[in-house]
């Protein structure tokens, strides 16, 4: 989007997404996010009543767009391992390469945040419902109803337990294609 077609409070969250994703939430402070977006501290504090408010708003845009960019990507691709791949590594990369790059952007992945938690739960819902799917049209299964919802919460916090260990982008790229094919060949017998 053009910058003068944003909002003002737009623009503050895409400049408070630059200066989070640089210094994180606890080195950030609202002179910060004013100072990056153009506008006086009062006049950001018109737009958000606080810090949490800015860093939720911040986390919520982040979420939005790679769902867009996601949900996008995956329905050109076929079958449940090219669609689960391509999600996963697009979300759990993405993180891990913005960390790499910039530490104490790790707090844009704390589970502390309630808007974190939200994050997590809607890319367990995106991938449960892929593995709901898959699971449908499978033949004679014999399915709880639960389980897409408990492989898909295996899966993401399991992506998150990898990026903790990986010690690349390359590395966590692989440790999830690992990952994935180990899920999907459980649901289905095979890749």
């Amino acid at each position: 989007m053009a910058e003068s077609h944003m909002s003002k409070e737009q623009l503050a969250v895409a400049a408070a997404t630059e200066v989070f994703s640089r210094y994180g939430y606890a080195r950030t402070t609202m002179g910060d996010i004013a100072a990056a977006a153009g506008i006086s501290r009062p006049a950001l504090y018109l737009l958000f009543p606080d810090k949490d408010a800015v860093f939720a708003a911040v986390i919520q845009a982040m979420d939005e767009q790679k769902h867009r960019e996601i949900r996008t990507a995956i329905a050109r691709l076929d079958g449940l391992h090219a669609k689960l791949l391509h999600a996963c590594k697009s979300w759990g990369s993405h993180g891990f390469d913005l960390v790499e790059a910039h530490p104490d952007s790790a707090d844009l992945f704390d589970l502390r945040f309630p808007a974190v938690r939200q994050v997590y739960d809607n890319f367990q819902s995106l991938v449960a419902d892929l593995i709901r799917d898959q699971a449908r049209s499978a033949k004679g299964t014999d399915e709880r109803a639960d389980e897409p919802e408990v492989l898909a919460r295996c899966l993401v916090f399991g992506m998150r337990g990898l990026r903790e260990t990986a010690r690349s982008g390359k590395e966590m790229r692989r440790l999830i294609a690992v990952q994935v094919t180990m899920l999907v060949r459980s649901i289905s017998g095979s890749v």
